[in-house]
C-alpha cells in the first residue's frame, strides 16, 4: 500500500511538473508577442475583392503601409477637419456562398458595428464626425471583403502545448496566420467630401497572434483588433499627411 502510494505520489509530481513545465514554455512565447496582438498578411492582386472598383492607383505598400495603398500627394490634407464615416459595407454578404454570406445576420452586424466604432472613437480626437459630406470633409467609405473567426480554446492549446507551438508556426510560415486565429481582410476608400474625387485608397489584411492578451476575446476578438489597429493608424496617417509628410510610416 505504501508503494503504491509513493508511486503515486511520483507520478503525480512528474505530471505537476510538466504541467509547470508547459505552462511556463506557453507563458514564455505568449510573452514574446504580447506587444503583438496583430500582424499583416500579404495580399497580391487576386485578393482584390472589387469593393475599390478601379485599383490602377494602388501600389505596392512598403514599410509599414498597408499592403496596397494610394495617397493623393496633391491635395490639401491640412484642411480636412471632418469625418465623414459614409457606410462599412459587408462585401457580398448576401451571397449565401461566400465566406460573409454564410455568416448569421448578427455576426455581420458585429463585424460592421467593431468597424465603424473603431474608427469613429480613434478619429475623434482630430476630427469632428459628421453625417454627411462637404467642405473640409474627408469621407470614408470601408468595406470587410473577408474575414474568418478566431478558435479561443484551440488558439489557447497552440500557445500552451510546446508541439502545438511548432505546428502553428509552421501554419503561420505557409498560410500567414497561425492555428485558430482569427484574420479580416479590408479595403478604404478615401474621397473629398466636395467634389467626390478618391484621395486615398487602401487594401489591407490582419491576422491574430499568439498574445495570451488575445485568448479571451471571444472568436471575433482578433478581427477587432485588427479594426483598431487600421482605426489608429488611419489617425496617425492622418496627423502626418496635414504636416505634408508622405512617408511610409504607417497606413
Amino acid at each position: 500500500m505504501k508503494t503504491s502510494r509513493s508511486m503515486n505520489q511520483a507520478i503525480a509530481g512528474r505530471s505537476w511538473k510538466l504541467l509547470t513545465g508547459i505552462i511556463a514554455a506557453g507563458l514564455l512565447v505568449g510573452g514574446l508577442t504580447a506587444c503583438r496582438t496583430t500582424h499583416q498578411v500579404s495580399e497580391s492582386p487576386k485578393d482584390f475583392s472589387g469593393f475599390l472598383g478601379d485599383y490602377s492607383m494602388l501600389e505596392k505598400g512598403s514599410g509599414s503601409e498597408a499592403n496596397y495603398v494610394y495617397i493623393d500627394q496633391n491635395v490639401n490634407w491640412a484642411k480636412y477637419t471632418k469625418l465623414y464615416i459614409k457606410n462599412v459595407d459587408l462585401w457580398k454578404s448576401n451571397d449565401k456562398d461566400s465566406p460573409l454570406g454564410k455568416l448569421s445576420p448578427e455576426t455581420q452586424q458585429l463585424l460592421v458595428n467593431f468597424f465603424h466604432t473603431a474608427l469613429a472613437q480613434a478619429a475623434e480626437k482630430d476630427f469632428q464626425i459628421v453625417d454627411q459630406p462637404g467642405p473640409d470633409v474627408l469621407v470614408a467609405h470601408l468595406a470587410i471583403t473577408d474575414a474568418s473567426r478566431s478558435w479561443p480554446v484551440l488558439n489557447l492549446v497552440s500557445s500552451v502545448v510546446p508541439m502545438a507551438i511548432v505546428l502553428s508556426y509552421a501554419k503561420q510560415l505557409i498560410t500567414g496566420t497561425g492555428t485558430g486565429v482569427g484574420d479580416v481582410r479590408i479595403e478604404a476608400d478615401f474621397t473629398d467630401g466636395q467634389t467626390g474625387q478618391r484621395v486615398a485608397a487602401a487594401v489591407d489584411e490582419r491576422a491574430g497572434t499568439k498574445a495570451w492578451r488575445t485568448k479571451f476575446d471571444g472568436t471575433w476578438g482578433d478581427a477587432k483588433l485588427a479594426f483598431d489597429w487600421w482605426s489608429n493608424r488611419f489617425v496617425e496617417r492622418m496627423e502626418l499627411l496635414k504636416k505634408g509628410d508622405f512617408s511610409d510610416k504607417s497606413l
